[in-house]
């Protein structure tokens, strides 16, 4: 087991203990069911061949088809594809949808890779990993430097493997390829969402505006921007890896989103000050610290020392280190936990996999309704855990998943595969 993984199940291991859950039930949650590791041959542009070391981890499947995202980093690692399969497992279970946890990545630089050197890739990817994917077995969907395009490649490919339409095998495609309307938004107004209905829990006013710092302005950030503004609340700092912007009475989200789109990074915004530290976001003074960005900014309890906000809403994966749980809990700075905070993406990939096996679209209020009906699902689900018990936010969803999760592990009963099919 690799020790972000070991690190990820000290917390489940936490919840599973306050609610008194049986440790043989556990138990079951502490591999994952099935790991492929392969090397994909990508053919670059001019001729030459270069391996690349790629995976796929199903992590549990109790619940029903793994579900998870692909990335294409430099950074991608066993370890951190099977530690995010656990924590899409604990996610798929809080937020109350018939998925286990699924996980994939290549160790590539995307920013090195031409188009069409991306859609041999992705294509390579599918053609490696077939043999454990499916509609009713593990469906892939997006993430780090992959979006709506390289699912449309990988769900023809995939597709041409299986000698059939299979527009359900993946989800965050095209809406012209049975993708979804909404779904782009999705994780960034569920993480809004979030915020809302946990603020008092968070120590945070109930009415009026707050004010939020942001780390990360790709699409999630962006969306989560856009509707924390709506509702009156203000972006005094953003942060993406050029830097950080800063102003007090607050950021044009709109003129910011033309700006990042036109120039690439958001210290090309002139009507605020700018640093070209992006960890500077960290310690703006603000209500809500938003972590929009890449897993462990903070890492330990000196990261956590330096932060100078109420609360934190975790929508990137696993952006707090359990090392730095402790001091964030002595300096009474409430965690919005990932595995609820960034339910919204696959909530509606929830959607659109039954829009592809019901061959009937969902139109865009249909899909906000679900999300927000989901959110507060789990939202209300963790409020009661909370209280229940007296814990802080990240054990009571751990909790709530670890409650649903065992009672499908039991109900499996003796057979050892169960989790296999």
């Amino acid at each position: 087991m690799g020790e972000h993984l070991e690190a990820a199940q000290g917390r489940m291991e936490r919840a599973a203990e306050l609610i008194g859950l049986d440790d043989e039930i556990v138990a079951h949650l502490q591999h994952p069911i099935e790991t492929l590791a392969v090397s994909v041959g990508l053919r670059r542009d001019d001729g030459s061949t270069v391996p690349l070391k790629a995976w796929r981890c199903r992590y549990n499947s109790s619940l029903g088809p793994t579900k998870g995202g692909i990335r294409f980093h430099q950074s991608v690692h066993l370890d951190e594809v099977e530690t995010l399969a656990f924590l899409m497992t604990m996610k798929c279970a809080l937020m109350g949808l018939p998925f286990g946890g699924g996980k994939g990545g290549v160790e590539v630089d995307a920013h090195d890779l031409s188009t069409m050197e991306k859609e041999r890739l992705a294509r390579g990817y599918v053609r490696a990993m077939a043999k454990i994917l499916g509609p009713d077995r593990d469906v892939p969907a997006p993430d780090v430097a992959t979006g709506e395009r390289e699912m449309a490649w990988m769900v023809s490919e995939y597709s041409e493997i299986a000698g059939s339409i299979q527009p359900h095998a993946f989800t965050g495609k095209p809406v012209a390829l049975g993708g979804m309307a909404g779904r782009t938004p999705a994780t960034g107004r569920g993480g809004h969402i979030a915020l809302e209905a946990m603020r008092d829990l968070a120590g945070l006013d109930e009415d009026g505006g707050l004010t939020i710092a942001l780390q990360g302005f790709g699409n999630v950030g962006r969306w989560f921007a856009k509707a924390a503004a709506n509702a009156g609340h203000s972006i005094v700092a953003v942060a993406d890896s050029s830097g950080t912007i800063t102003n007090a009475d607050g950021i044009d989200i709109e003129s910011l989103a033309e700006v990042k789109a036109q120039e690439g990074k958001v210290t090309a915004f002139e009507d605020c000050e700018a640093s070209d530290e992006p960890a500077d976001i960290l310690g703006t003074q603000c209500d809500v610290l938003v972590l929009a960005a890449l897993g462990g900014v903070i890492a330990d309890a000196d990261d956590a020392r330096q932060l100078n906000c109420k609360a934190i809403v975790e929508i990137a994966n696993r952006p707090i280190l359990p090392a730095a749980d402790k001091a964030l809990a002595d300096a009474g700075i409430e965690v919005v936990p990932d595995i609820l905070a960034n339910g919204g993406g696959v909530t509606v990939s929830h959607a659109e996999w039954v829009q592809g096996r019901q061959g009937i679209d969902w139109d865009e209020e249909d899909v906000a309704d679900y999300l927000e009906d989901r959110m507060g699902d789990a939202a209300d689900n963790v409020r009661e855990v909370m209280q229940e018990c007296d814990t802080d936010m990240r054990t009571a969803a751990y909790a709530v998943a670890l409650r649903r999760l065992c009672a499908a592990i039991s109900a499996h009963g003796t057979r050892a595969d169960f989790g296999k099919s």
